[in-house]
């Protein structure tokens, strides 16, 4: 349920400013954390407030807490100038000018902040009050009225609410009530309030004279004597409308403290004294919404469902409005008191009543069918939530929540239990107390609550060790509460645990919380889990329902291209991009970063086959990959090949699976070592990734003899690469690049093995000038080879080398598909022959 602020604000302190923060946060963490949600869309979306805009706000309040309104309107109009969309401001600037005795100013600022914030309900509560004043004032004789009466030789005269007949004050009565007046004017209000009682005790019959003594007490800041004031015209004047303004205005600033000494004892676990201090708020401003709800989260946690009862109906009794939660509190009161006849009829009447937000009216829905399901009767729940689509906010879980709880126990007999009903749909009534009143949220029944709002709060101040803590107990409180799940998960991320928040992740898709989620939150559960089928799926789910969100589309393509659904990967990862190159201030690096993964994973995505063709001299593992090979024994020599590839079941997202026929022969040997077309030697063969966070790659392959020196042999390789910037990056003209490999083989047949690696580390430049494609990698290098049909030594050698690589075949959906790279080099031996040292030089076009 929103919160409902009393029509009274006067100064908001920290603690006003703490709970608009909250609220503010409780937004930014997305569908995962419930709110406080205010009417007004302007106003819930509204930024916590700092900087100096809070400090300005801070000094309007204080202002305002002694008095110097003056002070506190010019603060007011200074914050609203720069936070024009928090509400709290434009309360302070009308309080502030009402308190100057203007309230059609206070009205108009209130009228001003509707439009422009919306029908937010404290906004409509203070300005229905202040309409309330001007429409009495208008009927009540002013002290300039007196003071011309006096002048004219007369006294004056008003209207007697129940007397036919107009009160004349003569003698010393006039006299005193002609100098309560001029002091009032003069502001002067300790001295306006002694003469107004001291004419009060000669004519206690007149009105006029009370509503002077009770405006002087106020003036002054003496809030009880102004109430006593009130309280003893009352018998005499009765209901008068005056009176009852007046009593509205003092309950509205009396009532926050005794709300505050409930909020002190309930936290202090004195629910007794909570229970006396909010029935004496209720006293003082009884028409406020805020401290009903108090006192029913009190008689909650008490247990005392008969007085719940009872504190429900005296709030409809005396039609306080909106009356929907209160038929849902005394329908949920009745429940737990075995009285399931009554407690249907207050839930038909919160259900039929139209005086709630959409939101409150999909709370009262869930509350409700809380006690249906733990009543035993879960298909009245899952009727009663039919017809509630998805909204975007907290509620959203809740209903998916409560309708797998609901599916569960139609598999189990439930038998109807009072108890049952009282544990288990246990509302929840969130209340914030400040200067201004007390505003309740109401949420449906959660065990994990307060652990939840303190490891809220924990991440609040930057505490990420005790925010996982509490949302362990969140968890542990209420195991079956998925959203406490997504919550510790998040907090395991913020606490730089990935590990952890995948295993939470695992544990709640075993314990098959899934589908007691929104579509699109177990589909990043999923995801989070390592189960990209799963995801796939319930990202799909909610596409159909219209509840995928265009910067999520990128994931759903993830999730597809990692579960091998190529086509579909494709599908997505294009909406994906469609979005991210229109969005509305022009593509922001860390987009086009984003932007360039996207297009990297549509390209290989779309790939079934390619082929790749290198000439090299000594180039032995100078490109990484395991395309080329040389006859053993063979060095210093020239060599050029051939291969095209295949991949049978597609991209198999962060898997491979390829098979390949290759050729390649040596030229232009020295020491009169074969060369050319004997050298010749094919190959047909298969290779996989077979691990995803690893870049391994095994192949086995048949060699076959083209030329007489070629030999014939089976062959197993394993090779490996790593690094990073080895992409060409779009958002920066430069950057750090390392990249290692490693390969191993062994020739079946003749026995022999070899080995081969090298480390490069150096900077990237991108080539503008020339073309954006054209990329140089300068880079110092340690390479190494072995080879067992040479000897047995191990040759090292370090030196420096250049890359050029021109990077070709893109499309506005795929990143380059194709690239030629030209790599020359020189290494100083460090150990074994002289295969360690010299030139070396490598050419590869990739298509």
């Amino acid at each position: 349920m929103k919160r409902m602020p009393n029509a009274f604000p006067t100064q908001p302190t920290q603690p006003a400013l703490r709970a608009i923060a909250l609220a503010a946060l409780c937004l930014s963490l997305g569908a995962n954390v419930p709110v406080r949600a205010q009417a007004a869309p302007a106003a819930a979306h509204a930024l916590p407030l700092s900087g100096a805009a809070y400090r300005v706000a801070q000094q309007g309040y204080d202002a305002f807490a002694r008095h110097d309104y003056a002070a506190a309107q010019r603060y007011a109009r200074e914050a609203i100038r720069q936070r024009p969309d928090v509400a709290s401001l434009r309360l302070l600037l009308a309080n502030a000018e009402a308190a100057q005795g203007n309230l059609r100013a206070g009205s108009r600022t209130l009228s001003e902040a509707i439009a422009q914030l919306g029908p937010e309900p404290s906004l409509v509560a203070r300005r229905k009050a202040f309409d309330t004043q001007i429409a009495a004032a208008t009927a009540r004789p002013s002290a300039s009225r007196a003071t011309q009466a006096s002048r004219a030789g007369r006294p004056a005269q008003a209207a007697q609410p129940g007397h036919g007949s107009p009160d004349n004050l003569t003698g010393r009565a006039f006299v005193l009530a002609q100098d309560a007046y001029r002091a009032y004017d003069a502001k002067d209000y300790a001295r306006a309030l002694r003469e107004a009682n001291a004419a009060i005790a000669l004519r206690p019959d007149v009105l006029r004279l009370r509503l002077l003594a009770i405006d002087a007490a106020m003036a002054q800041g003496e809030d009880a004597a102004a109430w006593q004031l009130a309280q003893d015209a009352a018998p005499r004047f009765g209901n008068n409308a005056e009176l009852r303004a007046r009593r509205s205005q003092i309950g509205a600033r009396l009532a926050p403290k005794f709300a505050a000494a409930a909020q002190d004892a309930q936290q202090r676990g004195d629910l007794a004294d909570a229970a006396t201090q909010a029935r004496a708020a209720i006293a003082y401003a009884p028409d406020r919404i805020g401290y009903r709800l108090k006192l029913f989260g009190i008689l909650i946690d008490e247990g005392d469902m008969p007085a719940l009862d009872a504190a429900a109906s005296d709030a409809l009794s005396a039609n306080i409005t909106p009356t929907m939660m209160l038929h849902v509190m005394r329908g949920y009161a009745r429940a737990a008191q075995g009285q399931a006849a009554q407690a249907d009829a207050d839930f038909t009447q919160a259900l039929q009543a139209d005086d709630g937000s959409a939101r409150e009216r999909r709370v009262a829905r869930v509350i409700v069918a809380d006690v249906w399901t733990a009543q035993g009767e879960p298909q009245r729940a899952l009727d009663l939530l039919k017809p509630l689509g998805t909204q975007g906010d907290d509620t959203d879980a809740w209903i998916a929540a409560r309708r797998y709880t609901a599916r569960e126990a139609l598999a189990r007999s439930t038998p109807e239990s009072a108890q049952q009903v009282a544990s288990e749909a246990r509302p929840v009534l969130d209340c914030a107390v400040d200067a201004s009143g007390a505003a309740c949220d109401v949420y449906a029944a959660d065990a994990g609550f307060a652990a939840r709002r303190a490891s809220i709060l924990a991440a609040q101040r930057g505490d990420k060790e005790a925010a996982v803590h509490y949302a362990r107990a969140a968890v542990d409180a209420a195991p079956r509460n998925p959203q406490h799940r997504v919550e510790l998960i998040d907090a395991l991320v913020a606490a730089g645990d990935p590990d952890g928040a995948r295993r939470e992740a695992r544990a709640a898709l075993d314990a098959g919380l899934l589908d007691a989620m929104p579509p699109l939150s177990a589909a990043y559960l999923a995801q989070r889990a390592g189960a990209d089928r799963r995801a796939f799926e319930y990202f799909v789910q909610a596409d159909e329902a219209g509840q995928l969100p265009p910067q999520a589309a990128g994931d759903a393509g993830y999730s597809a291209y990692r579960a091998w659904f190529d086509s579909a990967a494709a599908r997505y990862l294009e909406r994906a991009i469609d979005y991210g190159t229109a969005p509305p201030d022009g593509v922001a690096p860390a987009t086009l970063l984003q932007l360039q993964d996207l297009r990297n994973v549509h390209a290989d995505v779309t790939r079934d086959w390619g082929f790749i063709a290198s000439i090299n001299y000594r180039g032995a593992g100078l490109q990484p990959g395991v395309t080329t090979g040389s006859v053993p024994g063979a060095y210093n020599n020239w060599q050029m090949g051939v291969e095209g590839y295949w991949r049978p079941f597609g991209s198999l997202g962060d898997r491979n699976f390829e098979v390949y026929a290759r050729a390649y022969q040596d030229f232009g040997a020295k020491g009169g070592a074969p060369s050319g077309v004997s050298t010749a030697l094919g190959a047909i063969g298969m290779r996989a990734k077979p691990f995803e966070s690893i870049n391994a790659v095994i192949a086995f392959e048949r060699l076959i003899p083209i030329g007489s020196h070629a030999p014939s042999d089976w062959l197993v390789r394993l090779a490996y690469s790593g690094g990073f910037g080895t992409e060409r990056r779009l958002d920066v003209p430069s950057w750090w690049t390392v990249q290692d490999y490693a390969e191993v083989g062994h020739y079946v047949s003749n026995g022999w093995n070899y080995a081969t690696g090298y480390l490069e580390a150096g900077r990237t430049w991108r080539l503008d000038r020339i073309s954006p494609k054209l990329t140089v990698f300068p880079y110092g290098v340690i390479g190494m080879d072995y080879d067992s049909s040479i000897n047995h030594s191990v040759p090292v050698g370090m030196g420096v080398g250049v890359s050029t690589r021109y990077w070709f075949r893109d499309t506005f959906y795929d990143s380059p598909r194709s690239y030629v790279d030209v790599s020359v080099q020189y290494r100083w031996r460090l150990t074994g022959d002289d295969r360690a040292g010299g030139v070396f030089f490598g050419a590869v076009l990739s298509y």
